[in-house]
Order: structure tokens, then sequence, then C-alpha cells
């Protein structure tokens, strides 16, 4: 997933298969995710998402509460 950010929902990643990248602004941080593990990014942080392995991954993003919106950052 390209850089972006939601303006009033978390996402929330759960990784069920291979492992995850998830990197972040406002502050700058990077999360390494394996199997089983979750991440949840609140509202208005941009982040960039990618596989984190040598195999495919397989992840579960769970949005809410509230209105969704997609804002890319260019």
């Amino acid at each position: 997933m390209p850089w972006h950010y939601h303006s009033n929902i978390h996402d929330t990643f759960y990784v069920v298969e291979g492992a995850l990248r998830i990197f972040l602004q406002q502050p700058k941080e990077e999360v390494r995710l394996a199997r089983g593990q979750t991440f949840s990014v609140p509202p208005k942080r941009p982040h960039l998402v990618t596989n984190g392995g040598d195999t495919s991954a397989v992840f579960l993003v769970l949005q809410g509460i509230g209105d969704y919106d997609f804002v890319p950052l260019t």
C-alpha cells in the first residue's frame, strides 16, 4: 500500500502468513510484523505497508470505527 493516511479511522494489521513491514511518519518509525502479530496505526498518521519477507504475505486489515477515507501522500 502506498504512503497514505486516514482522517478518522485506525488501521489494524494482523499477519496470517509471512511478514509485513510498516513504515510510519510523524514520528518516523519502522515496524516489522511476523505471523500472528498485530499493529494499529492511529488516524492521521501517514504509513506505507510492504511485504517483509521472501514469500507472499497474507494479512487482514481491520478499519474503523468511523467514516472511511484514503488520503494519498504525493
